[in-house]
């Protein structure tokens, strides 16, 4: 990430102790969690983080003078551990305003099309409004009118004899496990690739091809064969969704921003007696009674500077301090963690021997502006912008999604109006997409994909603030083998008392998933030998 300085860096001590009685290494939201689980249960943890700042992808900092998101802006919650998690540190929940878009290329055989905001659209290239009954655009009922809209008559009903397939097509133990696969054999190309590409995209910044089914959506195949067929398992899925209470479903966002969660995890761990060090990195770890024991960990660490660019690995920089620790949960960075794990005993070099996926480039630019043209939210809460298939006219736009943060926001519309009166707008644009180059989008540019897509030109004169965030890579795509190789993984750590291994690159996508994860990893730790301690809420799947 290059928003150095963000939500949550503070000045460090200049050393660590000498002995804790728990070290997580890795301040993201993993980490955050692992040390808040441990200081709950009575511990005093000693969080070190690398880089300058805690909370990893939920990060924040000021634009226009407003409190802003730059990463992660909301969690799709699946089960209690992060609502319980939210209560306990007292934080507000809210759902996004408005309702998303879709910018896709046209049809075969369609007519000319219209933007949202009434203005023709290169090539036939429109905007839609989201289905509004879908998981990542995989819809429920794909007869239903909005389905139709999207998908044509003949994509829709090819989609709806998803229903009259034996449920073992897609499913078989022989069949690919990649998402794309599952709703091809299932529910046919248009909804690939008029609904799930782009949401999915938009989302994980990857392509369906490349991620597994039940990384993405855990037991989405056994619930294709339990229930007969994909639209049924979207249904239940649904329908469960809207079973739980209010403040328990669906996507939300911390009132204030997904900012104020990783800080308020962060002021709870030092308030319980925790230790909170950034600047701080692991650079190797031995069990204290020799190779063939088991802990306590003597762990070396290092100050730390940047690296050669904002998203490589921190160097260090400093004579290494070693610390020693009862237990040891790592929560860092996947090439960290391995690199890590090679001084724990019993682990076999081929586990270790994973390769590790790197996502695509993104860059995401948020603009704040005097655009009173925008006060109506023309494209409702934000787009996102399919991938051009090689048949279609090219996009007309660079940007891969906008957001338009004050008609999502309510505070941000609310600082805007504080800060700069009234016809104030907050857009961030994201570019970057798998397979493609670093995006290097400029501001002029930026500003004319704003006037395809919403129909309202800013001129540059017009621009209060804006600020380029990168977050080059963090998004790994999770592919069917890779998963079976971490499991394999965390098997052969679990062996191991008192060391975890925890963080999205074993827990999977997702904010929810990477907190329950992080939860029962940390909690483990404090309960009896091997005991899987569900407490922390599970995780329950939508």
């Amino acid at each position: 990430m290059s928003a150095a300085g963000a939500g949550g860096a503070h000045p460090s001590p200049p050393s660590p102790p000498p002995e804790a009685d728990a070290l997580v290494v890795g301040g993201g939201v993993a980490g955050l969690t692992a040390a808040w689980e441990l200081a709950r249960a009575g511990l005093r943890p000693l969080l070190v983080e690398a880089r300058g700042y805690t909370g990893g992808l939920i990060a924040g900092g000021e634009i226009g003078g407003v409190p802003m998101d730059l990463g992660a802006e909301s969690v799709v919650l699946r089960g209690g551990a992060v609502t319980t998690m939210l209560d306990a540190l007292g934080l507000e929940t809210t759902a996004h305003r408005g309702r998303p878009s879709l910018f896709l290329p046209p049809m075969a055989g369609a007519g000319p099309a219209v933007t949202g905001a009434g203005v023709p659209s290169s090539g036939g290239w429109a905007l839609h409004p989201f289905p509004r009954e879908a998981i990542l655009g995989i819809p429920a009922d794909p007869l239903s009118d909005d389905a139709v809209a999207l998908l044509g008559e003949a994509g829709a009903r090819r989609a709806a004899r998803d229903g009259e397939l034996a449920a073992g097509i897609g499913t078989s133990p022989s069949d690919p496990r990649d998402l794309a696969s599952l709703v091809r054999a299932r529910m046919g190309e248009a909804v690939l690739d008029r609904l799930v590409r782009p949401i999915v995209a938009g989302i994980h910044a990857n392509d369906p091809a490349v991620l597994d089914a039940d990384v993405v959506v855990p037991g989405l195949r056994a619930d294709v064969i339990r229930l007969g067929s994909l639209q049924a398992a979207i249904r239940a899925r649904l329908e469960k969704r809207r079973s739980r209470p209010a403040g328990q479903r669906g996507e939300v966002c911390v009132v204030g921003g997904m900012h104020r969660f990783t800080a308020a995890l962060r002021a709870a761990i030092e308030f319980a007696g925790g230790t909170v060090l950034t600047r701080w990195g692991a650079r190797g770890m031995r069990p204290e009674d020799g190779p063939g024991g088991h802990g306590p960990w003597r762990v070396a660490l290092t100050p730390t500077g940047r690296g050669a660019t904002p998203s490589d690995e921190p160097i260090a920089v400093g004579a290494p301090r070693e610390v020693r620790a009862r237990r040891v949960v790592l929560a860092c960075s996947a090439h960290a963690a391995l690199r890590l794990l090679t001084g724990a005993p019993g682990l076999a070099p081929d586990t270790l021997d994973i390769a590790i996926p790197s996502g695509a480039p993104i860059a995401r630019l948020t603009i704040v502006a005097r655009a009173p043209g925008l006060a109506e939210a023309p494209v409702g809460s934000g787009l996102l912008v399919a991938p051009a298939p090689p048949s279609s006219a090219p996009c007309p736009v660079a940007a891969k999604a906008l957001s338009h943060l004050d008609a999502k926001w309510p505070w941000i519309a609310e600082g805007l109006r504080d800060q700069h009166g009234e016809g104030t707008a907050a857009l961030r644009l994201s570019y970057g997409r798998p397979g493609g180059p670093r995006p290097e989008p400029a501001l002029a540019d930026a500003l004319d994909d704003i006037a395809a897509l919403t129909g309202v030109r800013i001129d540059l004169d017009d621009v209060l603030d804006h600020r380029l965030v990168r977050w080059d890579g963090t998004l790994p795509p999770a592919m069917p083998d890779y998963r079976q190789r971490t499991a394999r993984l965390e098997e052969a750590v679990a062996s191991l008392p008192c060391l975890s291994v925890t963080g999205a690159w074993v827990a999977g996508t997702g904010i929810a998933a990477v907190v329950a994860h992080a939860r029962e990893r940390a909690a483990e730790m404090v309960g009896p030998p091997g005991a899987r301690n569900a407490e922390p809420g599970g995780t329950e799947e939508d």
